[in-house]
């Protein structure tokens, strides 16, 4: 049938008899997929490289879930959330679809990019241009719409609220809270944390009481960390706040207003004045939890809807369902396709990444059919974390660092994909379990970036606790960009070090390597792999027996080749704190055995510092650059040295880890500037002109290429000019 939404016609199958009601055995069902608005995307302008036109559709998913269906035994409360006339528990996500406008110049590939905190990062990674300004992407932008794929971005994250407009707004969601069975307030006790020198503290979930405080613990530090070793909640390390009170929001959330204490002990139990970097956390008995797992299970039956059914439960016509007669993207299909899709992959970064593992993980990757969900993933900078999600009273947008958030779920055994057995626990489990069991493993790129090492415990992925490499499952691949911060830098320009500058917190400039030029190209070997079969580059990261990594980081055994003023690394469980201006420097961040939910009920979690996971950093090479890993043209034809950590500086509790940021520390221009003791080559040295770095630098991109690491647009277009207003390290001109 033919189905017109906002002037633009789609052809769609119409809905087979029974479609009109959600099934009682189903786990879960799009009920109603309601369309807000279709439009022309980019103004009707075909992008660069693409067969035609795309549209924009703007959507709510209305969904059903099934709480006594197996598929949906692991979502926590969902059993408490309330139901309908059928005994299903209702819920709704935003949505929005980036489609070929004619399923004529379209391939049969959903790519679904996983929003982080309700925004799309996807777009500027891997489709370019602006969809709300309707701005193309530019020629020089290897973008996805080159290839046919229809983009799929959805909610998921129980405290993104829903705005009904995910082209313009957040992607967010409308999920149910939890009752006990005879109506009343399921309470528990929580934790929220707060870093920074304001003084109003925004609370997850309302507080169980306006009026009682018997339960409140409010305190103060500059550190989980003694001079030797990490603190648990239960410590003299940390001061008591004791003038706060409750304050209601706009929107009904509550806040914290509070008067920061006088002092607040240090690392070593020296009070000093509290500053941008204090950590406030507030212990509080809450109220009204949100099924925040319904996240997962939303995921899972949307996208089985948009991939295989004609219609939703209530009969409305699938907006995809065209693409039954749109290119073939495996190496083999029927002339009648049993679906819309021949392959779902999926990306996602950072909280994204972690979340597309924790799915597969918690068993979701598999819909009420039996068939496999996502055919291949690619979890982007997720370390070896998963998320703070499918608990009562869990923050999903909550991640672990040294220094923040450092107590919370999420990052406990297992760390890597196979089954392993934990030597402290004695259980046997892994990434793909579930998955196994099931027979719908994806095949899987998995990226890290040197800063997953050190704050997300990436090295866990690929080494066990007894520090042998592992043999990562056949459907999976490891690879770890060396010298790389979190997030893509915009990259090295020709010869010139831009010394980008530090963020407000950090002690050292910031990294500048490119690494969104990575993802793209793996995102493409991934399909590659999920279509055709085409095998993708081996693991690329640092092992044990190629001895390009070193054991739990110490100041002794992580050896800056240099003595350069202000360069000092963080330190371990046994090391002396090393003095850099009078501070004292952060830490790695380590992990241990952890109860996280104690049957007392109390909120902080329960440490075991008896029982602690060995982790493994790179190595440097001689100009301070690590080793092992993918070596990017920036780290190949070095200007600085690139390192995966950075310190705070004063202000914002000095010497402490500096989130997710790198470390960029710039090679000498020649020997007449060179610091005494620094052992590394000059620019002179490594450079003699201009030419000279743009020759090695340009050999560096195509080797990279050779590999399948960066694409060819991608290669053929690395040059940007330098701005004029930064400070910069030149190389000599010809």
């Amino acid at each position: 049938m033919k189905r017109l939404l906002n002037g633009l016609l789609v052809l769609v199958a119409a809905a087979p008899l029974g479609m009109h009601a959600p099934a009682h055995a189903a786990a879960g069902v799009i009920d109603n997929f309601e369309i807000v608005s279709t439009a022309a995307a980019f103004g009707g302008a075909t992008p660069p490289g693409a067969a035609g036109p795309y549209v924009l559709i703007t959507a709510i998913a209305h969904g059903k879930l099934d709480p006594a269906h197996a598929l949906n035994a692991g979502i926590v409360d969902l059993a408490n959330a309330p139901r309908d006339a059928n005994g299903l528990v209702s819920y709704s996500t935003d949505v929005l679809i980036l489609r070929p406008q004619s399923a004529a110049n379209a391939t049969r590939l959903l790519y679904y990019d996983v929003v982080n905190r309700g925004g799309k990062l996807g777009l500027g990674d891997f489709v370019g241009g602006d969809l709300v300004a309707g701005t193309v992407p530019p020629a020089t932008f290897p973008s996805l719409l080159q290839k046919g794929y229809t983009l799929v971005w959805s909610g998921w994250q129980g405290d993104i609220p829903q705005s009904g407009d995910s082209l313009h707004g957040a992607v967010g969601t409308a999920f149910p809270t939890a009752k006990n069975a005879d109506g009343t307030e399921i309470t528990g006790l929580t934790t929220q944390e707060f870093i920074g020198s304001g003084t109003t503290m925004r609370l997850s979930y309302k507080p169980a009481s306006l009026t009682d405080f018997s339960e409140v613990k409010f305190s103060a530090r500059q550190s989980w960390y003694n001079s030797n070793h990490q603190l648990g909640y239960r410590t003299s390390y940390s001061a008591a706040v004791s003038d706060w009170k409750y304050v209601a929001n706009s929107d009904g959330s509550y806040s914290v207003s509070f008067t920061p204490p006088q002092f607040v002990p240090d690392e070593h139990n020296v009070s000093v004045k509290p500053d941008a970097g204090t950590i406030y956390t507030f212990v509080y008995r809450a109220k009204q939890p949100r099924v925040n797992g319904i996240g997962f299970a939303a995921v899972r039956d949307l996208v089985s809807y948009l991939k295989n059914l004609p219609a939703d439960a209530q009969g409305h016509a699938n907006p995809l369902r065209d693409m039954l007669s749109a290119r073939c993207i495996v190496a083999s299909c029927s002339s009648n396709p049993p679906t819309n899709f021949d392959v779902a992959v999926a990306a996602g970064e950072s909280q994204s990444g972690r979340f597309l593992k924790d799915f597969l993980y918690q068993g979701f990757n598999v819909d009420k059919f039996g068939k496999i969900v996502f055919d291949g993933m690619l979890p982007i900078i997720s370390g070896a974390k998963r998320t703070w999600v499918n608990q009562r009273f869990s923050q999903p947008g909550a991640t672990t660092t040294a220094h923040s958030d450092h107590w919370q779920p999420g990052d406990q055994f297992p760390f890597t994909y196979g089954v392993l057995t934990d030597r402290y626990s004695g259980v046997s489990d892994g990434i793909l379990k579930k998955c196994l069991a099931t027979a719908t493993c994806p095949r899987i790129l998995h990226v890290d970036s040197s800063v997953e090492w050190w704050q997300g415990r990436g090295s866990l992925v690929v080494t066990d606790d007894h520090e042998n490499d592992l043999a990562l499952p056949s459907n999976v691949r490891v690879y770890l960009i060396a010298g790389a911060k979190h997030q893509s830098g915009v990259g090295v320009r020709t010869g010139i070090n831009t010394l980008p500058a530090s963020t407000s917190a950090c002690l050292f400039p910031t990294v500048n390597i490119k690494t969104a030029t990575v993802w793209r190209a793996l995102l493409s070997r991934l399909t590659d792999w999920v279509t055709v079969g085409a095998v993708p580059p081996s693991s690329v990261h640092p092992t044990v027996a190629g001895g390009a990594i070193r054991m739990t980081p110490t100041q002794t055994n992580y050896a800056f080749p240099a003595d350069v003023t202000n360069v000092k690394v963080p330190i371990g469980d046994a090391a002396t704190p090393t003095v850099i201006n009078g501070a004292h420097v952060g830490y790695y961040n380590q992990i241990y055995t952890t109860d996280y939910f104690p049957a007392s009920g109390q909120a902080e979690p329960i440490v075991d510092f008896t029982k602690g996971y060995v982790q493994h950093v790179p190595k440097l090479d001689s100009n301070g650059n690590e080793m092992g890993g993918i070596i990017t043209p920036e780290v190949k034809v070095p200007v600085s040295s690139y390192v995966g950590w950075s310190l705070r500086k004063n202000g914002f509790a000095v010497g402490e880890s500096c989130g997710l940021e790198g470390s960029s520390v710039p090679l000498a221009v020649n020997a007449s500037v060179k610091s005494a003791g620094d052992k590394r080559a000059t620019l002179a040295d490594l450079y003699p002109t201009r030419s000279d770095y743009i020759a090695k630098y340009r050999a560096a991109a195509n080797d990279l290429q050779a590999l399948g690491f960066i694409l060819p647009l991608d290669n053929q277009n690395w040059y940007q000019p330098a701005p004029t207003n930064i400070s910069s390290n030149l190389i000599p001109n010809p």
